[in-house]
């Protein structure tokens, strides 16, 4: 519609409908302009193109101003040598870890990333991350020991079709990880506490989650490609 329209169509005084239309354009981004029409006329990008550039404003302005915070208050912060308290949640047995894990993989929205040199784990967990899977978590990652290649292949293959999975020599316990680090959970069997069974550690720390996440990066893009 040209100006004067959109004036009597949504109500909004002629005296503002340019300033408006200005906004929109200019800062906004949500409509443009047809200038080779006299008078000009005015044309609205589409709903899902608007939330885009909406959330890219955004994330700019949020990155801004992040910068300034870290800058200005990160060596305020660093100066005061006082511990962080934080609430660290230790799971003991075996079923109590298990349904942590299954409770998790439940939660993933869109990834999903597991760690074990467990075959039970990788048995019990198939099921659910299956169907993760079927809900539409598509980025689901599975790294194993080399060992796990050698003896517990038909598992992996079942894996492989819901799954990219990895291998490489020297990992420790059980990971999960889900949404690229928004959550996060380590477990440790009886092959490193004995006495103990199984110890799965969570804490409430913001900083947990990704780093586990980073972790499990790291080991996955260094490890061989399983190849069925």
């Amino acid at each position: 519609m040209a100006a004067k329209e959109l004036s009597e169509e949504s109500g909004v005084p002629y005296s503002r409908i340019y300033n408006i239309l200005t906004q929109l354009e200019k800062e906004k981004k949500w409509i443009h302009k047809e200038e080779e029409s006299r008078p000009s006329r005015y044309f609205a990008k589409s709903p899902d193109e608007a939330l885009v550039i909406a959330k890219n404003q955004y994330n700019e302005t949020f990155d801004d101003h992040s910068k300034t915070i870290i800058h200005n208050l990160n060596p305020i912060y660093q100066s005061h040598d006082t511990p962080i308290k934080i609430a660290l949640y230790i799971h003991r047995g075996r079923n109590v870890c298990l349904n942590r894990s299954l409770a998790l993989i439940n939660l993933a929205r869109t990834s999903l990333y597991l760690c074990t040199t467990n075959y039970e784990f990788l048995d019990i967990f198939h099921d659910s991350i299956k169907k993760a899977r079927a809900r539409g978590v598509t980025d689901i990652r599975v790294l194993v020991e080399e060992e796990t290649i050698k003896q517990h292949k038909d598992i992996l293959l079942e894996y492989s079709e819901i799954a990219e999975i990895r291998y490489r020599d020297q990992l420790f316990g059980t990971s999960l990880v889900i949404d690229e680090g928004e959550k996060a959970f380590i477990v440790l069997s009886q092959k490193f506490f004995e006495k103990m069974s199984y110890f799965g550690v969570v804490t409430d720390h913001i900083a947990f989650g990704p780093a586990a996440n980073y972790y499990f990066s790291y080991l996955y893009d260094t490890a061989s490609e399983f190849k069925p």
